[in-house]
């Protein structure tokens, strides 16, 4: 018999497709003896289920359970799992237990239901009144089926749209034999197991998740904060506070037999090579931009990393080509048989666009190169950079090399004749193109790759770049610094029709060549602000585009 104490409200409300849903509430239903228990609790339960919108959707106390379709893929409706008699039970206990520590998986607790799970448990008995609740123990079985489900769509996709950054449920995406994973952490009572299959099984991965708890349990007792830099003043005060930060953080040693300026330069020059920083002593802007990470940004840092390996396909094809952005630079990988592991085969920097003109994340392959390629320039860059210079100055198209072509797709060689004071951006009848040469803008050769953003990379002839770990500077196209050896990568399969000889000729002489690939690359551009290297070395870089605070106010801020 199920005991109402309280008023059971049931609310309509539309939801998207405007059907009704109903929303059912917690209250307090007393059952004096135990072995009364889990009856009263399956029948609290089947109330619960009976509320529900169709077979997809619950609604308790306003949260919305959207893995309730799933449910019945594992559960049987009419037994009980994560409670027992009005005690959680070892299933339950494990599962809570997962949850509670889910910042060990890059995981924020709260997402799961930790606090509400918490709540529910203490109140499962009364011990002044001496009676259980089975409203809250039909919850707390609600709430830890949803919980269970949701950790593991996490730990195997993420959490977020990787073309959008914005949350959403996407069980279409989710491995084809997830529910069957699950269901044998139910059946075999081992949760923790089937969560850890569920992960990516990358060595990227699993290096910086390994790296990632060694940094929670090093730093477990240091705690540090951010450091403001507005208005500051070279104080003694300021100084002892700038050292205990580095102190925190295991930068500064006491123990060095040197003067406290030699010691500061010492400590700013090790924190400067965590963050791939130009490690120089100084305080400059960046340096002080990752001083402003508190210990807690620190580690979302790491945790939006992990997230973004789980948006990562789980076969990668044999041979393929990474730039990352926050580090500027490529990789090529290729699967090597004999060790069944990718291999590192070139490694090269890059310059990438401006916080202001970003380079898009996107996912394509490498069709051609052309060696000694024109510069057709976009036009956002014709009216808002190269149309000034020239109305300052006739003679800049001359100097930079520059044809001005007409609607006709001709060759203007009569300049004078061009009206450049009426010229603006509602009113550019001409564009601009740069010769082929050395001088040219995209250097001697240019990869492209389809995309909706019109972009590629390419040499260049400003090398400057290369030489600074402050590599964000083009307008949004990846500049490469070895073309030469992808260019001899890329054809290392074609050598009897182009063979290395045939290619040195071609970028020798200024003349353009078109050269289609026989195997085109596939080429990805994402974004990693953390990553571990070959020695397994933790190395972070500057969330550069701010891609990883929007994520964490998406995360944390609720």
């Amino acid at each position: 018999m199920r005991i109402i104490v309280g008023i059971l409200t049931i609310l309509l409300f539309f939801f998207q497709s405007c059907k009704e849903e109903k929303k059912v509430e917690i209250i307090k239903i007393p059952v004096k003896k135990v072995q009364n228990v889990n009856k009263e609790v399956l029948e609290e339960l089947a109330h619960y289920y009976n509320s529900a919108f169709g077979d997809t959707l619950l609604i308790i106390n306003n949260d919305s359970l959207y893995t309730y379709r799933f449910f019945g893929r594992i559960f049987n409706p009419d037994s009980i799992y994560f409670t027992q008699n009005g005690r959680i039970s070892p299933l339950g206990d494990s599962l809570f237990s997962v949850i509670k520590n889910s910042r060990m998986y890059g995981l924020f607790a709260p997402d799961y239901h930790a606090l509400t799970l918490d709540s529910l448990q203490k109140n499962f008995y009364d011990s002044t009144e001496k009676y259980y609740n089975a409203s809250c123990l039909a919850a707390f079985e609600v709430y830890s089926k949803d919980a269970f489900f949701k950790f593991g769509a996490h730990l195997n996709k993420g959490r977020f749209n990787p073309d959008t950054l914005l949350k959403e449920w996407r069980p279409q995406k989710l491995d084809t034999n997830w529910i069957s994973i699950l269901k044998s952490g139910i059946q075999n009572k081992k949760i923790k197991q089937a969560y850890d299959s569920l992960e990516p099984k990358h060595l990227g991965y699993k290096f910086l998740q390994k790296a990632f708890r060694n940094y929670l349990m090093e730093n477990k007792d240091a705690e540090w904060d951010s450091i403001s830099f507005v208005g500051i003043q070279d104080t003694v005060e300021w100084r002892n506070k700038l050292i205990e930060r580095l102190r925190a953080t295991g930068d500064y040693n006491d123990s060095l037999k040197l003067n406290d300026s030699l010691k500061l330069a010492k400590a700013l020059k090790s924190f400067q090579k965590k963050f791939n920083l130009d490690p120089d002593g100084k305080l400059g802007k960046y340096t002080k931009q990752a001083l402003n990470l508190s210990k807690e940004t620190t580690i979302r840092q790491m945790e939006m990393a992990l997230e973004r390996w789980r948006w990562e396909p789980a076969k990668y094809p044999e041979k393929y080509a990474v730039v990352n952005i926050p580090s500027a630079d490529l990789h090529v990988w290729e699967w090597y048989k004999k060790k069944k592991l990718d291999t590192l085969v070139l490694k090269s920097k890059v310059v990438v666009g401006k916080p202001e003109n970003q380079t898009p994340l996107l996912k394509s392959k490498i069709s051609n190169m052309l060696i000694y390629p024109y510069w057709n320039v976009p036009f956002s860059i014709a009216w808002k950079e190269i149309l000034p210079m020239v109305k300052n100055d006739t003679n800049y198209l001359h100097k930079h090399n520059f044809e001005v072509i007409n609607h006709r797709g001709e060759v203007v060689t009569n300049l004078g004749k061009l009206n450049w004071k009426k010229y603006n951006k509602e009113n550019l009848p001409i564009r601009f193109r740069q010769r082929i040469g050395n001088e040219n803008s995209l250097g001697v050769c240019k990869f492209n790759f389809h995309s909706k953003y019109d972009v590629y990379m390419h040499d260049t002839n400003s090398k400057r770049y290369f030489k600074t770990f402050y590599r964000y500077q083009s307008h949004g196209c990846i500049r490469l610094e070895k073309y030469m050896e992808l260019a001899r990568f890329l054809i290392r399969d074609d050598t009897l029709r182009i063979p290395y000889d045939t290619l040195n000729a071609y970028f020798e002489r200024e003349q353009q060549v078109k050269i289609n690939l026989k195997k085109p690359l596939p080429l990805y551009v994402k974004y990693f602000t953390v990553g571990v290297d070959s020695i397994q070395q933790l190395n972070m870089f500057l969330d550069i585009y701010k891609k990883d605070l929007q994520m964490m106010k998406m995360i944390y801020n609720n």
